[in-house]
């Protein structure tokens, strides 16, 4: 009873935003393509943007009554021309066939900063900067640092991220991961890619289609993406969809 309560706030709260954008007042949108895999872009200065994040972890598919599901709430907000901050809320269920429980699951701020305009250097870059931080009180959380890597080919764009997260307790205990990704954009509505995620430290690895959906007056979008596990420490599934409303 208390995790449906909780699931029908959140739902509430999102349906809510919704709501307040549809206003007359137009949202120029800067949306995301993919959801694994972060593009060069960032809130326009003055702008605000709610995203939700849906995460469907199912570690092995000859028993799916074992999975994980990971919701985010994230409010972004346009600090300057090329530089924006967020703060996220995070919240997770586990499934196991002995128990199903819903929790809150801390916190992420967020900064991120374009280095110029997009074509103006080879390879437009991106510095990315998030504080990490649990419910575990007893912890100092950790520090998550990306570099963004992006090229727009026509209607074809290239997207790099290289991802170290640096646990403040132990800095040389830190993680490495990666994110590439390709996408087509057929109409200013539509586009759909691939996307890849790569932890060296677990030797997990995931490719799968991603794609995104854009509203014509722009003021709503989401993306959908599938993961399946390319190696035996891989997790065999994971899904992903993120709406964002502008405002």
């Amino acid at each position: 009873m208390k995790e449906n309560r909780i699931v029908r706030t959140i739902a509430g709260a999102a349906v809510f935003a919704a709501v307040l954008a549809a206003g007359p007042a137009p949202a120029k949108a800067d949306p995301r393509s993919y959801v694994w895999t972060y593009e060069y872009m960032t809130v326009r200065e003055g702008r605000a943007e709610l995203e939700y994040y849906s995460t469907t972890e199912v570690p092995d598919t000859a028993a799916p009554e074992t999975s994980a599901w990971k919701h985010q709430v994230e409010l972004e907000y346009g600090l300057t021309a090329r530089t924006d901050i967020a703060m996220y809320q995070n919240f997770k269920q586990n499934n196991t066939p002995a128990s199903k429980t819903f929790s809150y699951d801390g916190m992420k701020l967020r900064l991120r900063h374009r280095l110029a305009e997009k074509g103006e250097l080879p390879v437009d870059t991106l510095l990315y900067a998030e504080y990490v931080r649990s419910t575990d009180l007893s912890a100092q959380g950790a520090l998550e640092a990306k570099l963004v890597l992006a090229k727009d080919l026509g209607r074809l764009n290239l997207a790099y991220n290289q991802v170290a997260e640096f646990p403040l307790e132990k800095v040389s205990a830190a993680e490495h991961r990666f994110s590439a990704a390709a996408g087509w954009k057929f109409s200013e509505i539509f586009k759909a890619g691939l996307e890849a995620t790569g932890d060296y430290k677990a030797d997990a690895y995931h490719a799968g289609p991603t794609v995104h959906l854009r509203a014509r007056d722009m003021k709503v979008w989401a993306n959908l993406g599938y993961l399946a596990g390319l190696n035996g420490d891989s997790k065999d599934a994971q899904t992903r969809l993120i709406v964002g409303v502008p405002f």
